[in-house]
């Protein structure tokens, strides 16, 4: 069946966790590294490579509407030209493109899964990623015109539209059709039996010698472990660590009340909803 699952998150929500998961996963439970293949498993759609190699588009010679409306067609031949499901990295926001057609097109979407973090623990783990201070990651989480800039942080990349946290996670929740929802807490908290849902989801075989050995390889100290050797560039701030903690609620020890104060006063609905207050 050709088409697509997309990985879907907001930036610093476990996204690339997740991915190295099922990779590892896929492999059978193989070990992984930073700089081989199943670093990277579920590429992005959007890149300049794709656009020109399959569409005969020269990006830089297209504004970012321009490449929105081309996106959906670049989607749908990719597809055409793969008959496997193939799996793709995503942090735009779901939605329309500017000429009103869906960016991911429901033909060609075979399933999505979103990951969800408490937006607290994104704004610290944001600030660190970036290298800037807590109340400027803050405000970009409510700015409604935030991009992820991929040109920067990965040349040959087109920009990624976002929104405010709360904007992208009802995109993506109330997308068509659904998503799986895996909350990052929860795959800390049991990596094993999120993985587990995450293949039915996929319809992956997940065996259980291919699920530990999984959860084995992407264990947070082993992947620290292999960043110390490797290089992982991730867009993250010269000198700093992609895998730096990951760990759930560091929030109450990171950010002041006032800090946790303007956080939930911008996404006091969404964090309502999802359970995080």
């Amino acid at each position: 069946m050709n088409g697509f699952y997309w990985i879907a998150s907001y930036p610093k929500s476990g996204n690339t966790w997740l991915r190295l998961l099922l990779a590892s996963l896929r492999a059978g439970g193989a070990p992984v590294t930073l700089d081989g293949p199943l670093a990277a498993f579920a590429p992005r759609v959007g890149t300049a490579l794709n656009f020109e190699t399959h569409l005969c588009v020269d990006p830089t010679e297209c504004s970012t509407d321009e490449l929105a409306n081309l996106f959906p067609a670049l989607v749908a031949e990719l597809a055409r030209i793969r008959p496997e499901p193939q799996f793709s990295k995503v942090h735009d926001a779901w939605g329309l493109t500017p000429s009103g057609q869906p960016l991911f097109p429901a033909r060609f979407t075979l399933g999505s899964v979103y990951v969800v973090r408490d937006p607290r623990d994104v704004a610290v783990s944001l600030a660190h990623h970036h290298g800037q201070d807590v109340d400027q990651a803050i405000a970009v989480m409510a700015r409604q015109t935030a991009a992820a800039n991929s040109s920067r942080c990965y040349p040959g990349h087109i920009e990624q539209k976002i929104g405010t946290w709360s904007h992208h996670v009802a995109s993506w929740l109330d997308s068509q059709p659904p998503p799986l929802l895996v909350r990052y807490e929860s795959l800390r908290a049991d990596p094993r039996a999120e993985l587990a849902r995450v293949a039915a989801h996929c319809g992956l075989e997940a065996g259980d010698h291919a699920l530990d050995g999984a959860v084995a390889a992407t264990r947070f100290s082993t992947l620290q472990a292999l960043e110390e050797h490797t290089v992982f560039d991730m867009g993250q701030a010269a000198g700093s660590r992609f895998f730096r903690q990951g760990v759930a609620g560091g929030w109450r020890q990171s950010l002041t009340a006032t800090q946790v104060a303007s956080i939930e006063r911008d996404h006091g609905a969404m964090m309502a909803r999802l359970g995080y207050r």
